[in-house]
């Protein structure tokens, strides 16, 4: 264990009184956070160069920032796909979900449920997101805390305390503005840090290119596996597909990224922003691979993980950054700092989403006509609220233990689920209550039967090996580990919906242990496909003629436009279930005020 210096401890110190500061300054100035729209929504009001920059870091956690890495440095860089997959949420938000949310105006997501399929299902949604963001921002605060406590000496309190009570005073205080910004200063630290770490690993290695070698020679030369084998780990398919599938539900139905969207001064903003933010964050994802790749460059002939110099994975980021810059003051507490910040963006950005479903899900249903000075009082207590129970929840995750990764897993399932719902609204006229309620309740079903099945049965993952030969401590007979041998409990996104490494399958396993063995990449498309068809049944079976038809501004555009595609028999059909107002495809693109 290498600890810090005093130098470090103050740039820590410093890194974190700023984010609470510009908190403070946006719950000071302007308006002052004295109105509901102003508080949520930024009054409309935000350039979209922040908010884009806000999606990415909102997105990419330090789950991301410390597990993208190990994840590379463990199983090789396949996943650099995830560059390339950006294309499939990048053209259904843009052209699908961005411009019915902006048309409708809506400050949660879930008000769209309820203009379309009523209350029923809108709870059923916003019960599942506040499942999976409650426990997701706990392990977010615990696991990098973990990491970083385990190669620093920083305490696992000190940790979880700084980035709960920073995060939740500056939302609470500046609202969706101080969110956004704190996300901005945040992102040029997580970056400087994976800049940083490439540029040293590089240098100590021989070069750019000599980080190729490396890795190609040790066996990790599979940039393009197009195998068409579902229980693949990351084949090309299931990274391009499966994940991108899984990326589409992040950033275009899930009410932290959609808030943002809807801070935009209008529609061409609001998609502009969206776009730039889905291709930064393939960007990103693409540094993080590489720092994966360079970080096992550095340590290709002495790897920490069987060494015993750390127990997981998921340290190995922190690691090299301590391994690399505790000689040098400052430079390894502003590296650690960037894990403080990928915590603190996604935390914060909880925070404020779990606000204002509980304000416009819950409080304003229930009180419609609350004053808009006395609704903001308590969207701030709530703020702090939830901000208490993210801390709890981080404190619950390190008791947990092996528990961790299950309960991360189930949470990955619901994101499928969930934009099959969205997609049911959006895409399809004839759905209705009844198929969706039925259709979520079937993807979780399969989702969790799935995962519990993948316990009992275990896929096998075949990694490339690692190696010891350098370490003065290690005994040459045993020059080469194979990473199998290693118990790893490394949290990446992958980990979200629920992999780990295994033995080879036994000859007698059932039949069904192959169906088991599905990538948890296509988790997200399996279950969200299972919704939309369940839906789509469901709702013919159960349709009457006596059904009101669906107001057009509820269905996506995009699904008029291709009705000139239809025989006239099915688009009169399609017609009879719309409810056309003003002209077909013209939508109101003015946002409605809260």
């Amino acid at each position: 264990m290498a600890y810090l210096s005093a130098l470090d401890y103050v740039v820590l110190v410093l890194f974190l009184s700023f984010s609470g500061l510009v908190g403070l300054y946006h719950g000071c100035t302007g308006d002052r956070q004295r109105s509901a729209k102003e508080y949520l929504l930024a009054n409309r009001n935000m350039h979209p160069i922040p908010v884009a920059i806000s999606v990415v870091v909102s997105v990419l956690s330090a789950v991301t920032y410390l597990g993208t890495p190990a994840e590379v440095y463990i199983h090789g860089p396949q996943y650099w796909v995830v560059f390339l997959n950006k294309v499939i949420p990048a053209y259904l938000v843009v052209f699908a979900f961005c411009p019915l949310f902006y048309q409708l105006g809506v400050t949660s997501i879930y008000e769209y449920l309820d203009m379309r399929f009523g209350k029923a299902v809108r709870y059923v949604g916003v019960t599942i997101n506040f499942i999976y963001l409650v426990i997701y921002m706990g392990i977010v605060v615990y696991a990098p805390a973990l990491a970083i406590n385990a190669v620093t000496g920083i305490s696992l309190a000190s940790s979880i305390f700084a980035v709960g009570v920073v995060c939740t005073f500056y939302t609470a205080i500046g609202g969706i503005s101080a969110v956004v910004w704190t996300d901005v200063f945040q992102s040029v630290i997580m970056l400087t840090g994976f800049l940083v770490t490439i540029i040293a690993c590089c240098v100590n290695v021989g070069g750019f290119l000599e980080v190729f070698r490396i890795n190609i020679e040790d066996g990790r030369e599979t940039f393009f596996d197009f195998r068409l084998n579902p229980t693949i780990r990351h084949s090309f398919w299931s990274v391009f597909f499966g994940l991108g599938v899984l990326m589409t539900s992040y950033v275009g139905t899930n009410q932290i990224i959609v808030q943002r969207y809807m801070t935009c001064r209008s529609l061409n903003e609001s998609r502009f922003a969206a776009g730039l933010g889905i291709f930064m964050m393939g960007t990103v994802e693409l540094l993080a691979v590489f720092a994966g790749m360079c970080i096992y460059a550095y340590f290709a002939e002495c790897d920490p993980l069987t060494s015993g110099k750390i127990s997981r994975a998921d340290q190995v980021m922190a690691y090299v950054m301590v391994d690399l810059f505790h000689k040098a003051p400052g430079v390894a507490g502003l590296l650690i700092s960037a894990a403080f910040s990928a915590s603190l963006s996604t935390v914060s950005s909880g925070v404020n989403a779990l606000a204002t479903m509980a304000g416009q899900d819950i409080i304003r249903s229930i009180w419609p006509d609350l004053g808009d000075f006395k609704f903001t009082v308590i969207l701030k207590c709530i703020s702090i609220f939830f901000g208490g129970v993210c801390i709890a929840m981080a404190f619950l995750a390190s008791k947990l233990g092996s528990l961790i990764p299950i309960t991360l897993s189930l949470v990955g399932i619901l994101n499928g689920p969930v934009m099959g719902m969205f997609s049911l609204g959006a895409f399809f006229p004839r759905a209705n209550s009844k198929g969706a309620l039925v259709g979520v309740c079937a993807a979780v079903f399969v989702g969790v039967w799935c995962k519990a099945g993948s316990m009992i049965y275990p896929p096998y993952i075949d990694d490339p090996p690692l190696y010891v030969e350098q370490c003065v401590t290690t005994n040459t007979s045993d020059v080469i580990i194979a990473a199998n041998d290693v118990t790893t409990s490394h949290w990446t996104d992958s980990e979200l919906s629920g992999t780990s490494m295994a033995t080879p399958p036994a000859e007698d396993a059932p039949g069904i242990a192959r169906f088991y063995a599905l990538s948890y990449a296509y988790y997200s498309p399996l279950t969200c496909f299972i919704t939309i068809i369940v839906g789509v049944v469901v709702s013919a079976l159960t349709a009457k003629s006596t059904d009101p038809p669906v107001p057009s501004k509820l269905i996506n555009p995009c699904v008029r436009q291709f009705y000139c595609c239809l025989p006239d028999s099915v688009r009169d059909i399609l017609d009879e279930d719309l409810d056309v107002e003003g002209k077909p495809g013209e939508m109101d693109m003015r946002p409605r005020d809260l």
